[in-house]
């Protein structure tokens, strides 16, 4: 790409605004519009074949209706010489990463209540749009003011058929500060609680002038580093409300809906009421710890309902309890999701029939029947709308797990004057019966 030269037949490229690690942003004036936009064009040296430009408008039709004023969404979709691009309102102001380091407290509250805005619009999407990149760079200011996500929509397949296309130049990966400890893990299947933390990174650097871990982010604390403390002239709340967003365990954090809230109370000087703030889980597993979650909010609300106040005070403590019901409720939709985004990983997993894939499957079903566990904790009677979709999912995996029972016994049989090899098949077998007699 080059200044001073038509892009498309159509786009004067001005001048380059920024190089990611898969792009490159330039400024342009749409020569049939005489409007000046920012041109985001996807692997410039290279382009992609055919499977990469057909997954990339996948991908992009996904988002392509994501109406939300902390959105920057796309004007437009094309490709030109194999480079896909998208076509995108140009700021003004460009991102906040000139900001880092002089931010106030007021503008730190802003920066949660709109991205978390905008996350949680995203995170509602079916299926669910996990950012996976909030970092300075990808926080825009629009001509109002507010800050605006870009840069949405490019999963983790995505970003694989990128990176295969992509010459070293463009291959830094320079977002690890800002990645969440479970990033690291074995299991590292993207999560809503992902964003969460790399916005409460950013934030933390808007603030402090450096990200919590510098350059190394999550992993430190996959070490048993502890959360720093922002050092500034800050209110207890603001810390408090960065340092939920960087727990190093997922569920301890806030959702974007829930960090939302809190923002706003913070912009408006109130107090913030921390519901179910995290606790040391007594163990790792997502269902327990959600079912100890429910007993404090169910004892807070017993609690609440016997006491006697009369008035203004009584009334107070009805909301306050309706509030832990709430909050409980998001906690376990949450989580409901999250499993079923992990499971449905372990099925595709399956799906490609590798070696030991059945194993893929019995992970899978039972995320999906942890999933499904979830929904009775739900408080109030609260309903959940994917129930009848994620029992056909566990249905589904069973019969595909049935189906490999049956293919390894066949090979149980046909290795029979093969011992060894029967025995191996035996086990394997013997494995997918226990899940299903479960």
């Amino acid at each position: 790409m080059e200044e001073h030269k038509l892009f498309h037949d159509r786009y004067f490229l001005e001048r380059l605004l920024g190089r990611g690690n898969f792009s490159e942003v330039w400024l342009a004036k749409d020569t049939k519009t005489e409007i000046q936009v920012a041109l985001k064009i996807y692997a410039p040296a290279t382009g992609l074949d055919d499977n990469g430009l057909n997954i990339f408008a996948r991908e992009f039709s996904l988002v392509v209706n994501a109406n939300h004023k902390n959105l920057l969404k796309p004007l437009y979709y094309d490709s030109c010489d194999r480079k896909p691009y998208l076509v995108l309102p140009f700021c003004k102001e460009g991102s906040i990463i000139k900001l880092i380091g002089k931010f106030t407290e007021q503008d730190a509250w802003r920066l949660l209540r709109d991205v978390a805005s905008g996350l949680a619009w995203l995170h509602a999407m079916n299926p669910p749009v996990i950012h996976q990149d909030i970092k300075p760079d990808n926080v825009m200011i629009g001509s109002t003011g507010d800050f605006m996500i870009t840069d949405f929509g490019v999963s983790t397949h995505l970003k694989s058929t990128l990176r295969k296309s992509m010459s070293s130049a463009f291959s830094s990966a320079g977002t690890i500060a800002y990645m969440a400890p479970e990033r690291f893990s074995k299991d590292n299947t993207p999560i809503m609680a992902n964003d969460i933390y790399s916005l409460g990174a950013t934030v933390f650097e808007m603030l402090e002038g450096d990200t919590p871990f510098g350059d190394n982010g999550g992993l430190f604390q996959m070490k048993g580093a502890e959360i720093p403390e922002l050092k500034g002239d800050f209110s207890d709340q603001l810390k408090k409300v960065v340092n939920l967003c960087l727990q190093t365990h997922p569920w301890e954090r806030p959702t974007a809906e829930q960090l939302e809230k809190y923002a706003e109370a913070g912009l408006r000087g109130e107090k913030i009421h921390f519901l179910g703030k995290g606790k040391t889980p007594i163990t790792g597993r997502n269902w327990k710890i959600v079912s100890g979650v429910v007993a404090l909010t169910l004892l807070l609300v017993l609690g609440i309902a016997t006491m006697v106040i009369r008035g203004k005070k009584q009334a107070k403590a009805e909301m306050e309890a309706q509030q832990a019901i709430e909050h409980t409720n998001d906690s376990i939709q949450q989580v409901i999701s999250q499993l079923i985004v992990q499971a449905d990983a372990k099925a595709a997993k399956g799906d490609a029939h590798d070696e030991n894939y059945e194993k893929a499957y019995i992970e899978a079903y039972r995320l999906y029947q942890e999933a499904n566990e979830n929904i009775p904790k739900l408080l109030n009677g609260e309903v959940y709308q994917g129930e009848k979709a994620l029992q056909d999912k566990q249905h589904e995996i069973e019969d595909k797990l049935h189906t490999a029972y049956n293919n390894l016994m066949d090979k149980v049989t046909l290795f029979n004057d093969e011992p060894a090899v029967a025995q191996e098949f035996t086990e394997r077998a013997n494995a997918v019966r226990a899940i299903l007699n479960d």
